[in-house]
């Protein structure tokens, strides 16, 4: 049974984002959400006693939801609903490493909406990358942007910025996906790079309602968003722990592509920030170099949308 957008919310403030729970009550039958929760048998904690869920509760996370739509309208955030038509495939697919649903039930967004329906590729390292790394991600998100693929990636410092501006540079599509509410940008220093996201036909998209700030768990969330909307990864540089990791653990999970960048240098092969590149091609992981065929690589991955 499905949820309208307001329900959504409401069970957000209730529970939280991604709570399990909402993939429970999906499935129960009610007329209000009452009845749906107490099928469920819900606790809620309150002065510290889980105590069962009642109708001021819903209440009052009404009352926030209501407030999160208009404050949202008022700043040009848009919603869009697991429930809508154009709600993307790729998400709705997205499971955890049980094999259990992990797909959002809600996304909000600013940009053109259409930036979804293209094909998709993540191009995701560190927020420290070296100079190669520098270059490979913005070198990489020119030519496979060139290809028509959309950039997909989540608007960090380092690879992610640069992954984002080499596919602007060009033209391209770009989507950034982000561990906070829509109603500020972090990094502070992106909001230029977010700005021009959206202005060239890309988006901004989040989980996440205004007001949210950033949280590690957020970003480890979010994580699983970018290897969901994409055909393939691809790893700049990473070491062996981190939010790129989470990225590409995600990909292999989900039985997609993942590539790794091969650095000529020996240098930047043996550095730190690139031993994560070693573990992953240990783990299935596909290398991408310099004299790769980028054209029949883009090929490839554009064929697994078919």
């Amino acid at each position: 049974m499905s949820f309208s957008i307001k329900e959504i919310i409401t069970l957000n403030q209730l529970f939280g984002v991604g709570s399990k729970l909402l993939y429970q009550v999906e499935k129960q039958q009610g007329d209000t959400l009452l009845q749906r929760l107490s099928a469920c048998h819900v606790f809620i904690k309150e002065n510290g006693r889980n105590i069962s869920i009642e109708q001021r509760h819903i209440s009052q996370a009404e009352q926030q939801a209501e407030w999160i739509l208009q404050q949202s309208q008022a700043q040009n955030i848009r919603l869009l609903s697991y429930y809508d038509d154009n709600f993307p495939t790729s998400l709705k697919m997205i499971t955890n490493i049980k094999g259990e649903p992990d797909h959002p039930f809600l996304l909000y967004y600013k940009g053109d909406l259409s930036a979804l329906h293209y094909p998709c590729v993540a191009i995701v390292g560190t927020r420290h990358p070296s100079v190669q790394g520098k270059r490979a991600s913005h070198y990489l998100a020119e030519q496979f942007a060139k290809e028509e693929l959309c950039i997909v990636s989540g608007l960090a410092l380092g690879c992610d910025s640069y992954g984002h501006q080499g596919a602007l540079s060009v033209g391209g599509r770009t989507i950034a996906f982000l561990a906070h509410g829509l109603d500020t940008i972090f990094p502070p220093e992106n909001r230029r790079l977010a700005q021009n996201i959206i202005n060239n036909k890309g988006l901004l998209l989040s989980e996440y309602p205004i007001g949210t700030p950033f949280s590690k768990y957020n970003f480890i969330s979010r994580d699983r968003l970018q290897a969901g909307m994409s055909l393939a990864t691809i790893v700049i540089q990473t070491g062996t722990e981190g939010g790129t990791m989470h990225v590409a653990n995600a990909t292999l999970n989900a039985g997609k592509k993942l590539f790794v960048c091969h650095f000529n240098d020996e240098v930047t092969r043996n550095a730190i920030i690139t031993q994560g590149n070693k573990l992953l091609a240990q783990q299935g992981a596909i290398y991408l170099k310099g004299s790769d065929d980028l054209h029949l690589i883009a090929n490839s991955i554009k064929g697994n949308s078919r």
